[in-house]
């Protein structure tokens, strides 16, 4: 199963020392159980809902365009809730869930698709804002049939995710962080239901 992680540097794992992040660690997992599962990791530090909306198309269709085993996962928020010039977040949260409606639209007429929320960061500024964008973008994907896994308050409980981001670039956790949020994913039942319908290594499609 080709699969397309899309999102910003929480995808891409910034802060991991194994350069795997969360969706790295997570596919490596299923490889280790039998699962023929191929990784695109399509974050990019420092997007927001704007710039997803604009490159996740032309990103997607040479990986997965013609085959019938693709799948996409998105996963952003923390860079819309950040302040820009004015204090204002940098993408307003009716206009993050708009473009979302539309990404969301458009991927699921395409493959199958799942997607994660934002996640904290361990400061009220701006986690505040995270947290109600997550649990707007649940109900969106409810609205959608999309699988939505929020993430928010278990990692914000998590021992390792707000310790290590605290003691790295105050943005990003390292390895213990993005392999608490792999170990969320792997255990979601709607990631479980896509991991049974791949093949194992060897079989014929």
């Amino acid at each position: 199963m080709r699969i397309c992680f899309i999102g910003d540097s929480y995808v891409t794992g910034t802060g991991d020392e194994a350069c795997q992040g969360w969706a790295g660690r997570l596919c490596a997992m299923e490889r280790r159980g039998g699962r023929d599962v191929t990784l695109y990791n399509l974050g990019v530090r420092g997007q927001t809902s704007r710039d997803i909306a604009r490159r996740w198309r032309q990103e997607t269709a040479p990986r997965l365009d013609g085959r019938d085993e693709g799948g996409i996962v998105l996963s952003y928020g923390v860079n819309d809730c950040t302040c820009a010039t004015g204090g204002r977040p940098r993408v307003a949260p009716a206009e993050s869930l708009e473009i979302t409606r539309l990404i969301l639209k458009q991927a699921r007429q395409l493959c199958p698709v799942l997607m994660v929320g934002p996640p904290p960061v361990g400061r009220e500024d701006p986690d505040a804002r995270t947290h109600a964008l997550s649990a707007a973008m649940a109900d969106l994907c409810a609205q959608l049939a999309v699988p939505f896994l929020p993430i928010w308050e278990p990692l914000r409980m998590d021992p390792l995710w707000c310790a290590e981001i605290a003691h790295g670039d105050g943005a990003h956790p390292a390895g213990g962080g993005y392999a608490a949020l792999a170990r969320l994913v792997h255990q979601w039942p709607a990631w479980r239901a896509w991991m049974r319908t791949v093949a194992p290594f060897g079989a014929q499609a």
